[in-house]
């Protein structure tokens, strides 16, 4: 667990190491029955782990991000992907500036952890698109999933 400045505003900044987070996505890319179906959805999907980093992504998620080379994304979180501007307030990113608080996508990912339940919500967020500011209205869903014994988190993000 890296764990340098865990000084937070909102949600919990640990993460884990590069290494951690590379060895979760391996066991997430056993699930071959499922990452085919997760692929062909038109929503954005992320796998997310106890602390919020992303460690798979759909197709469409990629897409969504412009990122050429998703691997070297792994372990942001889906704030920072997105390039949410409150992602910037506090050195420990996603989730954990002063607006966070009043963030429904952190809002809901917190929820499901704490009920081990699917959740949903609406979330504005405020995004950095090529210097611009861009207001999005999305919907939220995170549910658990358990494997090899390790809980993570489906979360489906969708424009309304």
């Amino acid at each position: 667990m890296v764990s340098k400045n865990t000084k937070t505003d909102f949600a919990p900044a640990d993460r884990l190491s590069d290494g951690e987070v590379y060895l979760q996505t391996i066991k997430i890319l056993g699930l071959r029955n499922l990452l085919p179906i997760l692929q062909l959805l038109p929503n954005m999907i992320a796998i997310l782990n106890k602390q919020r980093q992303v460690i798979f992504a759909n197709e469409a998620f990629i897409t969504a991000i412009c990122v050429n080379k998703f691997e070297d994304s792994l372990g942001q979180r889906p704030g920072e992907l997105l390039t949410c501007v409150n992602s910037l307030d506090n050195a420990n990113g996603c989730g954990t500036g002063k607006e966070c608080k009043h963030c429904g996508a952190v809002l809901v990912l917190l929820k499901t952890q704490k009920t081990g339940r699917k959740q949903e919500s609406n979330a504005k967020i405020t995004i950095n698109m090529d210097g611009k500011l861009v207001a999005l209205d999305l919907q939220i869903i995170a549910s658990p999933i358990t494997v090899d014994n390790e809980i993570f988190y489906i979360v489906i993000i969708t424009e309304n």
